[in-house]
């Protein structure tokens, strides 16, 4: 009793000095800390979904792959699995977990490093405020902050918040990104066993990550369910059938991106970004979140961009020469972890017309083999040319896997190179856009970016707008009469401004009212057009873009738009866009295109003749069964290396430029001849 006595006043004395010290150390570290409103007014960045003008999803937009799910639509499961892997006292606690705090201050006292112990709260704080440092400094201000969170918002909200935020491997933050990269699935469809895993990530993403590790994978994903069970929530034969079951995840396809989520790269998405910004400034499109609607035809883009590919290829295989091996990847021995270290680092390299990396070995016959990341054999490489390129051991290539999977074929970006464009007539949209072969190799688009000189391109054009103005002047009369009478002066304007050198077009004054260009000189847009009204300067070192322009004015009644692609841009909320609103109406204006021109052009033969005008019959491209008509030209330029067309039928203006840069233009033009015209026809 005596002693207990003595022993009162030391212990009341340690009890006041050991609160006086952690009432100093809080005051200490209290001052300047983050404040909690970034948490508390959180607005996560995610996903922006791109749409095609049926309303398909098309692709989509992210920095981080994030889908935001309010906590009541997140399953019960989902939640008592991250619980239980993470904090298991997450609903008892006010921020901090007492005894793991103390064990962990134990281990920090012992051994000098601060062990795991951080609570569900204290991890979002630690994510959005703090620095990922391991220093007891940091472990107090990370305490602090999470006791004024818990002060500030209710445990659901908190919960809600870690479970969209956590980091859980492969680019995916938050559980329905990681359910979908993971598991393909959307959260209510996962087994007890799938929720496990995704709990077992945040203590380490990359080594419970199965395709770096499934057996460690495999046993986190185990402790968890244990857990979950200890917990009381599961029952003990759920459990048991869980942990017997294997762990089958996306192995194959996790580090690449999935149907889930097609990140948009490329042309498309490099106009779509364009159009953004021209609208709301930069770095409104990072913000995600947003759905936007686009003009693209899915069906169609694709299909030109494979007919696109394969006439560019055929071109090349026929050309018969060959580039130098991508870049040489210094593999000799070929070691085990020399190329799996170089596909990992090279994944994102790949083609995006689904080409793959590969590395060549020559042997002592000079037969060449390659390693691909998809076997640990050296295979065969086939070549399709009539005579293979010369490649050392160590050259990184292309190849493709052929039906049977067991073939390779080498592949190489060609020496050609185009794009195609289609308009909507009625509607004044584009339906597709291609802006070349491949944008990794060459990121310019051949469409939107790529100036060309196409004077004799124009020629047509001002036929066009000379003989609507004489229909709308003089409805009753002889087309071919009034296209005689001004061949002459159509002479006169070829032979003073299209045989020059010059890329400039330059008509008189005095013949603006004869050809009917009084209409685009006089019109408030006209800055599209010309560079003055006293003598109309056309400009032909064009885009093929601008130059379709042109012809879509008379077709469509609408000057271009400042938006390429986009139709419509909401927030989830509100609508912040839509084309309809910023429609051009040309319903009041003096001109008003006569569909008397396009009645006569596909009637009559002479027509026709005049215009240089080629009329196909092919197959519908989305009615098969149906014949079509429709209408081009087809110009090839051997001395400028490129071919092009420009056509048009009841619904649609289509334009396809290919062009010849990189080798001997004199041997290999030839090549280009009804390159396009291969391509549309097949389009229709």
């Amino acid at each position: 009793m005596i002693l207990l006595k003595k022993l009162v006043i030391p212990l009341i004395l340690f009890v006041l000095i050991f609160f006086a010290i952690l009432g100093y150390t809080f005051f200490y570290y209290s001052k300047n800390l983050p404040n909690i409103e970034e948490i508390t007014e959180y607005k996560p960045k995610t996903i922006t979904k791109i749409y095609d003008r049926n309303d398909l999803l098309y692709g989509l937009f992210f920095d981080e792959k994030r889908e935001y799910r309010n906590i009541d639509k997140i399953p019960l499961l989902i939640r008592n699995a991250f619980i239980s892997a993470e904090d298991k006292n997450f609903f008892k606690h006010s921020g901090f977990d007492p005894i793991g705090y103390l064990k962990a201050l134990i281990s920090f006292i012992k051994e000098g490093k601060l062990r795991g112990a951080s609570t569900i709260t204290q991890q979002v704080t630690k994510g959005f405020l703090l620095s990922g440092e391991r220093t007891f400094e940091r472990k107090i201000k990370e305490l602090i902050l999470a006791l004024r969170l818990e002060d500030a918002l209710s445990k659901n909200k908190i919960l809600e918040i870690y479970l969209n935020e956590v980091y859980l491997g492969e680019n995916s933050y938050g559980v329905v990104a990681a359910s979908k990269t993971y598991f393909s699935k959307d959260l209510d469809e996962l087994t007890p066993g799938e929720a496990a895993f995704l709990a077992a990530l945040p203590k380490s993403p990359k080594q419970y990550n199965p395709k770096v590790n499934i057996f460690n994978a495999v046993n986190r994903r185990n402790f968890v369910l244990k857990e979950m069970y200890q917990n009381g929530y599961l029952d003990k034969k759920i459990k048991d059938a869980e942990i017997k079951k294997d762990l089958i995840v996306n192995t194959n396809n996790i580090s690449n991106v999935q149907k889930n989520y097609k990140l948009l790269e490329g042309f498309i998405a490099d106009e779509i970004r364009s159009d953004i910004q021209k609208l709301f400034g930069s770095g409104f499109l990072s913000r995600g979140g947003l759905s936007i609607t686009t003009s693209i035809n899915n069906s169609m883009q694709q299909k030109s961009n494979d007919l696109l590919i394969r006439e560019l290829t055929n071109l090349d295989l026929k050309n018969n020469n060959f580039k130098p091996a991508i870049f040489n990847s210094n593999i000799k021995n070929f070691d085990k972890n020399d190329w799996e270290n170089f596909f990992n680092d090279n994944n994102k390299k790949k083609s995006n017309n689904n080409w793959d990396l590969g590395v060549i070995k020559k042997n002592k016959n000079g037969k060449y083999l390659l390693k691909t990341d998809k076997s640990d054999i050296l295979s065969d490489l086939n070549f399709l040319y009539e005579k293979p390129p010369v490649f050392e051991t160590g050259d990184v290539v292309y190849y493709t896997v052929n039906k049977d999977e067991k073939n390779l074929t080498y592949k190489q970006i060609p020496f050609f190179d185009g794009g195609i464009i289609i308009f909507d007539r009625k509607l004044d949209d584009i339906l597709v856009l291609n802006g070349g072969f491949n944008y990794l190799s060459s990121n310019l688009n051949m469409i939107t970016e790529r100036k060309e000189n196409f004077k004799k391109a124009m020629i047509p054009f001002f036929l066009f707008v000379m003989l609507d103005q004489n229909l709308l002047l003089k409805p009753n009369i002889n087309i071919l009469e009034i296209l005689n009478e001004k061949k002459k002066l159509l002479e006169d304007i070829y032979r003073n401004s299209f045989i020059n050198n010059s890329n400039i077009i330059e008509i008189n004054k005095k013949y603006i009212n004869e050809l009917g260009l009084n209409y685009l000189s006089s019109t408030k847009e006209k800055n599209h057009f010309f560079t003055n009204t006293d003598e109309v300067l056309f400009n032909t070192q064009l885009t093929l873009y601008d130059l379709l322009n042109y012809y879509k004015l008379l077709l469509t009644e609408n000057l271009p738009s400042e938006n390429k692609l986009l139709k419509k841009v909401s927030d989830g909320k509100k609508i912040l866009y839509n084309s309809k609103d910023n429609y051009y109406d040309f319903q009041n204006q003096s001109y008003k295109l006569s569909e008397t021109i396009l009645d006569l052009l596909l009637r009559n033969k002479d027509i026709l003749e005049v215009f240089n005008l080629k009329k196909f019959s092919e197959k519908n491209f989305e009615v098969q069964k149906n014949i079509v008509n429709f209408y081009g030209w087809d110009i090839f330029e051997k001395e400028k290396g490129y071919n092009l067309f420009i056509g048009f039928d009841n619904s649609k203006i289509i334009g396809c430029y290919i062009t010849l840069d990189s080798l001997d233009k004199e041997n290999s033009s030839n090549l280009l001849y009804n390159s396009c015209l291969n391509i549309v026809k097949k389009l229709f």
